[in-house]
């Protein structure tokens, strides 16, 4: 009889981990993250690359324009904390903002793409701080939700998963892109992501709001 219900907690157990993974919302979720991540590690590998190919700066000062990068990253997760725990109290829309932000620091990216590395730099720095803040929400916040589900760690684990196909997606695709097409292909590439990422968000807010805050997936 103990052997009989181990394998019926087990059965049931995989039932409840299928059904969150492939619950529309967590769908929506692994989708958003899979984008972050391209956007997070494509502007953070590649742009002193760019920097340096598109205004003819030598190796060391690219590199070090990237020192921008982590004190946007740790400013976008402290506010991106303090921003949905006073205004938002919903990870999903909060994520939305930050990708909307990224909107325009990739849409100004592209305009003045090789006018102006200053500007450049700042938008890089802007668009892969919100990705920081992104992460944050979607990777940090919507774990503890699934508690009751007693799935904290399997949600925790897919979700971290998900980054790290962005990443190598965008790791590998965006030097054969860069090398083949031009950088603003890929500048406008990382601007049509952003605008996904910022609609998706909001929907998938809405789901959240009223299937999941109230127990249905």
């Amino acid at each position: 009889f103990e052997t009989n219900s181990s394998e019926n907690k087990t059965t049931n157990d995989n039932k409840i981990s299928l059904k969150i993974i492939f619950a529309p919302i967590m769908v929506g979720v692994m989708f958003l993250i899979i984008v972050q991540g391209m956007l997070r590690d494509g502007v953070t590998t590649w742009m002193p690359t760019y920097i340096s190919e598109t205004y003819n700066l030598g190796t060391n000062i690219s590199i070090l324009s990237g020192i921008l990068l982590p004190i946007f990253s740790i400013f976008c997760y402290r506010f991106a904390q303090i921003l949905n725990r006073r205004r938002f109290k919903n990870p999903i829309i909060c994520a939305g903002v930050f990708y909307a932000a990224s909107v325009l620091a990739s849409l100004l990216l592209l305009v003045t793409s090789g006018k102006n590395s200053a500007i450049s730099v700042l938008c890089s720095a802007i668009l892969a701080g919100c990705m920081h803040g992104i992460n944050l929400m979607l990777i940090c916040m919507i774990p503890p939700f699934f508690a009751k589900y007693g799935k904290v760690s399997t949600v925790s684990g897919i979700l971290n998963s998900c980054t790290y196909v962005g990443s190598a997606i965008s790791t590998y695709g965006v030097s054969v892109l860069a090398k083949n097409i031009g950088w603003t292909f890929n500048l406008a590439i990382w601007l049509g992501l952003t605008v996904i990422g910022m609609v998706l968000s909001f929907i998938f807010a809405k789901i959240w709001e009223n299937r999941f805050a109230k127990g249905e997936l």
